[in-house]
């Protein structure tokens, strides 16, 4: 399949029909509402490219395009869009969605450049950039219908465009999405796709300096131990040292040492009594598609992530609604020292709200935990707002707000040493918990 990504988005937004009627429904004149929603297509062209190489935000946005609500003739509407029909809030929500996802906190910056560029109103442009969301999901939606597309190749088309999805962007808005970004990726080695309009130039690889350094550090270790073994041996401790064995379990060695000492062993800790479940298991990080029978499809989930957690919970018909068990969520990020939710969230927050919805009469309470860095009055605050956020975001996704509790405990609780950076990230977190039912 041969097609240019950047020419399959500007002809869905630029038809006559599209232009002429965001151009009645906002009052601008047919140039500026060509020419802003041009400029946003191409902004959001640029910002997924900024994501070619995340799986997750791919794998979100490759969910994204293909929402029934995109299939629906408001879309060829503007004024209609942009009314309160449901078809076409849902269609603004996902719209939404995406740009949150792309461009995050710069969101108001990127629709300040557009309206600059198109010359109209701050207002106007982020009305052109809400219809202009939409309308390229859609786009994108039909070459995952039609042609075939899929996450792997729709990264691939990324990479393999960037310069001429990079040089549509208008430069009142190209560095607020991060031209850099777009380009640190280029300079990287990338397959040739023949089946693109424009397929990507392979550089070749630099040479292995450190191959020869690494070939020589046998020789080097061989060096260290003979020098090692000629020393004068001391009497060996009976306590314990950083590189030694306790004494009731060492065996005297029968051949010379090892070529390398073995590393410090590490200081177990005591994890600290909280009523939140236990960190999980690199070997359980991956991401995988789980066919769910409630939701009659399949969702991306860890296996031992709290869609699974929360799963297992509800299933079990036996289970007790316990206020120390708590389910962490393993894929939300919240931007530093802010309550607003990072790219890369969504698909999680979209699974929970699948689960929610198979299951109406389940109540749940979302507790916001810190770090013991900063004020403690505002971790406590901060806790709560991104507690608070998190049902929000379930709220607009259908979940209704009374059956979602919310609380933020700050630096209490801590499932980690607050003395590590490793144990300060574990202790910022949201956990969930079902509630007993109502009477």
């Amino acid at each position: 399949m041969t097609f240019s990504l950047t020419d399959t988005v500007r002809d869905a937004l630029t038809s006559g029909g599209i232009v002429n009627g965001a151009a009645s429904a906002l009052g601008i004149s047919s140039g500026s509402a060509s020419k802003g929603l041009a400029a946003a297509g191409s902004a959001l062209l640029a910002g997924l490219a900024n994501k070619a190489r995340d799986p997750l935000a791919l794998g979100e946005f490759f969910n994204m395009v293909q929402d029934p609500a995109l299939s629906s003739s408001t879309l060829d509407d503007p004024a209609r869009l942009l009314s309160g029909a449901a078809e076409a809030t849902r269609a603004r929500d996902l719209g939404s969605r995406v740009m949150s996802s792309l461009f995050g906190g710069r969101t108001d910056d990127v629709v300040g450049g557009l309206a600059r560029h198109a010359g109209v109103g701050n207002t106007t442009a982020a009305s052109l950039m809400g219809l202009a969301a939409p309308l390229m999901l859609r786009a994108i939606g039909g070459l995952v219908r039609g042609g075939g597309l899929t996450v792997g190749s729709l990264g691939q088309a990324l990479l393999g465009n960037q310069s001429e999805i990079m040089n549509a962007v208008p430069a009142t808005m190209a560095n607020l999405i991060g031209r850099a970004q777009i380009y640190d990726v280029a300079r990287e080695a990338t397959p040739s796709l023949p089946h693109l309009s424009h397929p990507a130039v392979v550089e070749p690889k630099r040479p292995a300096w450190w191959a020869i350094p690494l070939a020589l550090l046998p020789l080097a270790l061989l060096a260290w131990w003979f020098i090692d073994s000629r020393r004068v041996e001391k009497p060996v401790d009976t306590a314990v040292t950083r590189y030694e064995t306790p004494a009731s379990t060492r065996t005297p060695p029968a051949t010379p040492p090892p070529a390398t000492k073995p590393a410090p062993a590490t200081t177990p800790t005591t994890p600290a009594p909280a009523p939140v479940s236990k960190p999980m298991p690199k070997a359980e990080q991956e991401v995988k598609a789980v066919h769910v029978a409630e939701v009659n499809r399949e969702l991306r989930f860890r296996e031992n992530g709290v869609e699974a957690k929360l799963l297992g919970f509800l299933r079990n018909k036996s289970a007790r609604y316990d206020d120390k068990e708590w389910f962490e969520f393993d894929r939300l990020v919240f931007d530093t020292n802010a309550q607003t939710l990072a790219s890369g969230s969504h698909e999680q927050l979209e699974n929970l709200a699948e689960i929610l919805k198979a299951y109406p009469n389940v109540h749940i309470k979302i507790g916001g935990y810190t770090d013991n860095t900063g004020d403690p009055d505002a971790n406590l605050k901060l806790s709560q707002e991104r507690a608070d956020n998190v049902k929000k975001e379930l709220v607009s996704r259908g979940i209704a707000g009374d059956r979602i509790e919310t609380e933020g405990y700050g630096e209490q609780h801590p499932v980690a040493p607050n003395t590590t950076e490793e144990g300060r990230a574990q202790n910022r977190r949201i956990a969930l918990r079902v509630l007993p039912p109502k009477s």
